[in-house]
């Protein structure tokens, strides 16, 4: 046996084959690109049969013997041409044409071939080139607009149109023109054509699996990362569009199911949310029936939504429900103007997406348990520490109070004209303000955390909060230093919060620095913002807790042994007013021991008139105050 005889064999060979494979796969899913595989590979082996049958009885020579193998030679290209047609929008009239052009080469493949072989031979080479390239071109451009899968076995698709229709031309020409011979390059392009052709409508599943990694993992990678986005809209819009990529598609949507209601939400491109009962559109049916669905027309498939369709776009459309342990957690689908020739990948993608997305769905879901059960133990931590705080703190006073009263008391029922013990009323006083002091603490951060603190931020001077703040001290005995600049600082601001911001920072400060050396205040313009700092030279905040100690009822480690320290609100609400003006509070280290408090506030010119406030009288926590 030759070596031509040999590849000619092995071409025969593998034509059937390529025709079992594609017949079987149409018989389990019949359609109509499938019917179309199996006519392209179908003429050629059957050209093949032919002419083994035509061999073994001897009428290989007879005029219509050969006029069938013509025949069916010419029919690859037309089942080409309705491949194109298949996926790819095809003028009604070039079809006619084809099939008009395809029956006049057959009848003369039958009537003309043995008076006319030159001519016919030119005829078929044309028929070739021109319908055959048209579809190896149409091939190319899929294959350049597809993704994943899809391009990878177009891409192969393509190469075989090219090589197959080289093939051809390669014979009719060696059987044209005198003396190249050119049959053993038409065998090698034909054997090259079947391999291509092999690849790219039946390849074996573990190249399959491979060509659908890059996508899967592209996928799998965008996902991982959307897992702890906050907003649950952004995240499906985001796994939407890696959908579409993966596919290669016009679009894609995800629903999440609202079991207790019987519905499934959208993400639309808005942002916005949109509802519609579990069971609407071909993505419905998908989720009811819990099994993948592909319509081809969408329109005709559910006729009552035929304009939505229509406005995106979605003839052909792809579904597959998404679980997660039997439990139904919603549906996610892919349209495109038309439908994939390989749609049988896009539906094994669809599921394994499907798949991951559930996974998604599901850790979001235990997050949020995970978040809600974390709460309720914060919140319950939070709840002991005020009880210990508190009952701590208001017992020291209460408890001087009572003693003190019931001292009096004594003295009054022993000699009701005994002289008046001013000591004792003072310290009564003193310890009464203390008490009031502390529930008013507890108050303010109720209202500031609840966000019904009245905020009424006006252009003011900061140097007059500071001269208010160092008169009322010095009326409690207490001189404190002061620096201001001497031209105006000017900033929008609720005055009289601001004084009790540099009250509680104060106070603070003087808890903490022992031989009575009092803070100083300082008010000065930095980069453009205001800054007030309460310097003193106490204990100091460790540096790991200084962003700590702003939290409701956290004392310093270094204090804890210090008994008249407060309920652990004061720096708490220092923040909150802060915060609810738009600016900034934190602690630095003050150089040779203690603490530096600032407080950093957007200035406005000094001239500005005063302007209705930006934000309400009584705004809300999340709008005034920031995040706890």
């Amino acid at each position: 046996m030759t070596a031509l005889e040999l590849i000619a064999l092995a071409n025969q060979v593998l034509f059937i084959g390529l025709f079992a494979a594609v017949a079987w796969r149409a018989l389990r899913d019949p359609s109509g690109t499938s019917l179309d595989i199996v006519l392209l590979f179908g003429s050629v082996a059957a050209i093949v049969i032919v002419g083994l049958v035509a061999d073994r009885l001897d009428i290989a020579g007879e005029p219509w013997t050969v006029g069938i193998s013509l025949l069916l030679l010419n029919l690859a290209p037309l089942a080409m041409l309705r491949l194109v047609a298949d996926f790819s929008p095809t003028p009604r009239g070039m079809l006619v044409a084809a099939y008009v052009a395809f029956a006049a080469v057959a009848v003369f493949g039958f009537v003309g071939i043995a008076s006319a072989e030159r001519l016919y031979e030119i005829v078929t080479i044309a028929w070739f080139l021109g319908v055959g390239g048209y579809a190896a071109y149409a091939f190319g451009i899929a294959a350049t607009q597809a993704r994943g899968i899809t391009r990878r076995r177009m891409t192969a698709v393509f190469m075989g149109a090219l090589l197959f229709i080289g093939a051809i031309v390669s014979i009719f020409i060696d059987a044209l023109v005198e003396p190249p011979d050119l049959a053993i390059a038409g065998q090698i392009l034909a054997l090259a054509a079947v391999v291509s052709f092999f690849l790219g409508f039946a390849p074996p599943a573990w190249i399959r699996r491979a060509w659908r990694e890059p996508e899967l993992r592209r996928f799998l990678q965008r996902s991982m990362q959307l897992a702890w986005v906050a907003d649950e809209r952004r995240m499906v819009l985001e796994l939407q569009n890696a959908a579409a990529e993966a596919f290669g598609a016009g679009g894609a949507s995800i629903g999440i199911a609202v079991p207790e209601r019987r519905l499934l939400r959208y993400a639309t491109r808005d942002g916005s949310w949109v509802e519609h009962p579990d069971d609407a559109f071909i993505a419905g049916r998908a989720f009811t029936e819990q099994r993948r669905i592909f319509v081809h027309d969408a329109g005709a498939a559910d006729p009552e939504h035929a304009e939505v369709y229509q406005r995106s776009e979605a003839e052909s459309v792809i579904s597959s429900p998404i679980t997660a342990d039997d439990r139904r957690l919603g549906v996610i689908s892919i349209y495109a103007q038309r439908a994939s020739i390989f749609v049988e990948d896009d539906l094994w993608l669809l599921e394994l997406l499907a798949d991951q997305v559930g996974v998604l769905l599901e850790s979001r879901a235990l997050a949020e348990v995970e978040h809600a059960v974390t709460a309720r133990e914060e919140a319950a931590r939070l709840k002991e520490e005020f009880l210990s705080a508190a009952a701590h703190d208001l017992r020291t006073p209460l408890t001087v109070v009572l003693g003190q009263a019931e001292l009096l008391e004594r003295r009054v029922e022993r000699d009701p004209n005994a002289a008046v013990d001013a000591a004792g009323i003072a310290r009564l006083a003193r310890e009464a303000r203390r008490l009031g002091e502390l529930v008013t603490q507890l108050l303010d951060a109720q209202r500031l955390e609840q966000g019904v603190a009245a905020i009424d931020p006006v252009p003011a001077d900061l140097r007059d909060v500071v001269t208010d703040v160092r008169d009322d001290l010095h009326e409690r005995g207490l001189d404190i230093r002061t620096r201001v600049p001497d031209e105006p600082v000017a900033s929008r601001i609720d005055a009289p919060r601001i004084a009790q911001v540099l009250h509680n920072l104060v106070d603070n400060a003087m808890k903490y620095t022992s031989d009575n050396v009092l803070p100083d205040v300082e008010l000065e313009v930095v980069d453009g913002d205001a800054r007030l700092a309460v310097v003193d030279h106490g204990l100091g905040v460790p540096d790991e807790e200084r962003d700590r100690i702003f939290e409701r009822f956290y004392r310093a480690s270094n204090v804890q042994s210090i008994t008249d320290t407060g309920i652990g609100l004061g720096l708490y609400i220092c923040r909150r007013v802060v915060d609810a003006h738009g600016g900034r509070i934190w602690v630095e280290a003050t150089p040779g021991g203690g603490s530096t408090f600032v407080v950093s506030l957007s200035l406005v010119p000094s001239d500005a008139p005063e302007a209705e406030p930006d934000v309400p009288p009584t705004v809300s926590g999340a709008e005034a105050l920031g995040d706890a």
